[in-house]
């Protein structure tokens, strides 16, 4: 298991030889763009970490959601955090009532559960759509933050929230959130603990699995476009710990990312009205419904912020959640892409917009949390030369697993093309 920060005595020699690995990897390549990891260490991530260092019992296929929840403090079912609406779980009245989780309001040492408790977004999320199929669904996530209770045992060795994430799919014009929750992932958080942050993942039946299955490298697969990613390498990989070198983060939710995708690959959604940000039950950010939403989505972001500057404090996925923040301290409107840029010494400019929107579009779902970020001009032209030939390769090239960019579609000529000459012009 290459999880180094698990074993700190040889952290030192393990950091140097991932560096040399990452530093390989994205020059040759030869692996899929997010890192699937395996069966095995996935089962002893399992065991060796979830069970016996949090000492919570995690076995595929037994243990299920219900238990992680008892273990938080919140005895109550799955099905019900998952059903039940933001209105409901976010009122400690209604939470706690029979019609809501069933749960006593004061719970062990008599610990009240308050205001701010539970906090519950539903929104759009591109990220999880599989864009290489004729017809994508559109997907959509429901978002359950939960401050674990006082005297849980979960509370007694330091897990200070759970962020639960259902996953869902539509097809587009349909409702979404009808069906049940393909596949739910779970995040443990323990700012004291050396790990920082802990992952399960849990089958449509609330059972304990192993993967998220998931497209990201959609166009490099045969099998319907999906593949496995087991914890924690495939999580890791998306949250600021390619290779397990370092504790993991959180990722902000990027509202503007959402809204830029209604005029390219989801035009089809704009056409519907379907609120992205799904409990504003309307897009026009005017509207006080929608503000009281979006300020949900902003106190997460806010939680997201304060764990990332506690682990990697000058890493770009925090300075992208400060960016969102800033950006949205006062407003709820859509910034474009070009309004976003990381490194205010090297912003992008107007003049290239319709090269950054490209690289928003076609490169974002991963380079939006996974080595660098598109919206950090500075890194992406000093990678322009590498990028050029990761989305125009070679016909050897095109051959190494992993190596064609994007790595979830085959990208039309006309738009390879501008792609390559836009970076190419980059200084």
């Amino acid at each position: 298991m290459r999880t180094a920060w698990f074993r700190p005595k040889i952290f030192a020699a393990t950091f140097l030889s991932v560096l040399l690995a990452l530093h390989s990897r994205d020059a040759a390549a030869g692996e899929p763009a997010i890192t699937a990891g395996s069966e095995a260490q996935a089962r002893a991530y399992y065991q060796d970490v979830i069970s016996k260092q949090l000492s919570f019992d995690a076995t595929p296929g037994t243990t299920t959601l219900d238990n992680l929840l008892d273990f938080i403090g919140y005895p109550t079912s799955g099905a019900k955090v998952e059903a039940l609406d933001p209105d409901v779980l976010m009122n400690p009245a209604r939470a706690s009532s029979s019609d809501g989780l069933g749960i006593p309001a004061r719970g062990l040492s008599g610990a009240t559960l308050r205001e701010g408790d539970i906090l519950v977004a539903r929104f759009f999320a591109p990220k999880i759509v599989n864009i290489n199929v004729p017809i994508p669904k559109a997907g959509w996530r429901k978002l359950v933050r939960l401050r674990v209770r006082p005297d849980s045992r979960a509370a007694r060795i330091g897990i200070e929230s759970a962020v639960i994430l259902f996953n869902f799919f539509a097809p587009i014009g349909q409702p979404p959130f009808t069906e049940p929750s393909i596949n739910t992932q779970v995040m443990l958080l323990a700012p004291k603990l050396p790990n920082r942050l802990f992952w399960l993942d849990f089958d449509p039946n609330g059972k304990l699995s192993l993967a998220l299955n998931a497209s990201f490298d959609a166009a490099d697969l045969s099998a319907g476009g999906n593949r496995d990613y087991f914890v924690p390498d495939g999580c890791n990989d998306c949250h600021g710990s390619p290779g397990n070198f370092r504790p993991p983060i959180m990722n902000y939710l990027d509202t503007d990312h959402w809204f830029d995708r209604l005029d390219n690959d989801f035009a089809a959604l704009k056409n519907t009205d379907t609120a992205l940000v799904f409990d504003a039950h309307t897009n026009d950010f005017s509207q006080s419904p929608f503000a009281a939403a979006f300020d949900v989505i902003r106190r997460f972001n806010e939680e997201a912020l304060l764990q990332n500057a506690s682990v990697h404090p000058d890493s770009f996925e925090a300075q992208a959640a400060r960016t969102w923040l800033r950006l949205h301290a006062q407003s709820d409107d859509h910034f474009p892409p070009v309004a976003r840029s990381l490194n205010d010494s090297q912003p992008w400019v107007p003049s290239e917009a319709e090269g950054l929107n490209r690289l928003n579009r076609y490169c974002f779902r991963c380079h939006g949390s996974v080595r660098f970020s598109v919206f950090d001009r500075q890194a992406v032209v000093d990678r322009a030369g590498v990028m050029r030939q990761r989305i125009n390769p070679s016909q050897q090239q095109a051959k190494i697993p992993g190596f064609k960019m994007p790595p979830d579609r085959t990208l039309d000529p006309a738009e390879m093309q501008a792609l390559n000459d836009f970076l190419k012009s980059l200084k």
